[in-house]
């Protein structure tokens, strides 16, 4: 019998008792949430703390528990993505003085009053000035929080190569990041991102590029028996039990949870070539989702007759908007389907196509009709010649006829497949 057969027979056993292993770690836990619980409920005044109505607190509260119990003992640590002053002050209480903290930020300045401990790098951590600026073999412990997904397929790679190299035999690397499986559920964007990825994800490249996946937590629980929860909580205090509940069991599912908390010690070289094809597969396989995030603004949620997500307005006002993303410079068009009621008189304004990063308009194509028709495609063209952050579209319906807009965005070609210029 081959090892793909046995595999494959093995699967369902697995997955039982990983189902089983999770009951026996929600009743351990129960009762501390219980009592956590108890505690918060004889707030005086009822007046929460933050990581009960504010669900920026309640994901940073949730990441802080695992950087407590990251691998201890680090002289020498550096942080990539270190967004200034609070976060060297987060590191210090939670994980405990480190003698010599690196850290590496490309869009932030340099904070004032750094602690004597710290060395500031102001530079993109994928180029020369960056990670590669750190000595061979000199770092105990690499952080990367809330980072790898806001790197493009080249800076990936060279990120943790980079890492590979800069850390000592058996160093550390420990990074966390959203996870697609959930992003994608929620038609969740964030301005800065490219594509998040999933854990089996992250142990792939982790592996590919050296390391040992010795843990893999979850961060902040998002989907229980299949069903997919709420992202963000009421977070009252007859709530506060879902909170500490999905906080504390999160850590042993990271599939189900909306972040991943990798932690992967060095233990060989990377495997350049094949860490480099990989990362550009997943982004290939990835990338036509990630630009589909699309929402509706004003529009009604409705579904198509092919179970397709689509938002219906009947009047004046944004219909769609989305995904807010990265966009890196190049020459592309963005395109969406609008579908009306009835047909109209020729030249009659359907809506306008707008492409925009933050508040900026960038680019735009007024919709208008032939006659005869109700449906048609806008397609907008637009070039880049910087980095963009917030990159997103929208489609303001005119109110002269009901619209429905599928929430499908199409662009060509991939932004990771264009060189820079």
């Amino acid at each position: 019998m081959d090892s793909g057969t046995l595999r494959r027979r093995a699967q369902p056993v697995v997955a039982t008792a990983k189902r089983q292993t999770r009951k026996v770690l929600d009743r351990a836990f129960q009762g501390y949430v219980d009592q956590a619980v108890d505690r918060v409920a004889q707030v005086p005044g009822g007046q929460l703390p933050p990581v009960f109505r504010e669900f920026h607190s309640t994901l940073h509260e949730s990441r802080t528990f695992p950087l407590c119990d990251m691998p201890p003992g680090a002289e020498t640590v550096l942080s990539v993505g270190a967004s200034g002053l609070w976060y060297f002050e987060w590191m210090e209480k939670s994980y405990g003085h480190i003698p010599r903290h690196i850290g590496v930020e490309a869009y932030l300045p340099k904070p004032d009053a750094l602690p004597d401990n710290v060395e500031w790098i102001e530079a993109d951590l994928a180029s020369e000035q960056g990670v590669a600026a750190v000595a061979s073999g000199s770092v105990d412990l690499v952080f990367s929080g809330q980072n790898v997904e806001h790197l493009w397929p080249e800076q990936v790679t060279t990120f943790l190569v980079e890492t590979n190299r800069v850390l000592r035999d058996g160093g550390w690397i420990v990074l966390d990041s959203p996870n697609r499986a959930l992003t994608r559920e929620y038609q969740w964007s964030m301005s800065e991102h490219t594509i998040e990825y999933t854990p089996d994800e992250a142990r792939e490249i982790l592996t590919l590029a050296g390391f040992e996946v010795t843990a893999m937590k979850g961060v902040w629980l998002c989907r229980r028996d299949g069903v997919v929860l709420p992202l963000e909580p009421e977070q009252t205090v007859e709530s506060a039990n879902e909170v500490l509940d999905r906080m504390m069991l999160a850590t042993a599912r990271p599939d189900d949870s909306f972040i991943w908390w990798a932690e992967a010690r060095k233990v060989g070289e990377a495997d350049v070539e094949a860490l480099a094809t990989t990362v550009r597969e997943i982004f290939a396989a990835n990338w036509i989702e990630r630009v589909a995030r699309l929402k509706p603004q004003e529009g009604t949620a409705v579904a198509l007759e092919d179970g397709r997500a689509a938002s219906r307005l009947e009047g004046y006002g944004c219909a769609a908007i989305g995904p807010w993303m990265a966009l890196r410079n190049g020459d592309y068009e963005f395109e969406l389907d609008v579908r009306w009621d009835h047909p109209v008189a020729a030249g009659t304004e359907i809506g306008t196509f707008e492409l925009m990063a933050g508040e900026e308009l960038l680019a735009s194509e007024t919709l208008r009709a032939d006659g005869g028709e109700t449906a048609r495609k806008v397609v907008c063209a637009l070039t880049v010649d910087r980095l963009l952050f917030a990159f997103h579209v929208r489609f303001l319906a005119s109110g002269k006829v009901p619209v429905t807009i599928p929430l499908d965005l199409r662009m060509s070609p991939d932004p990771y497949g264009v060189s820079e210029r």
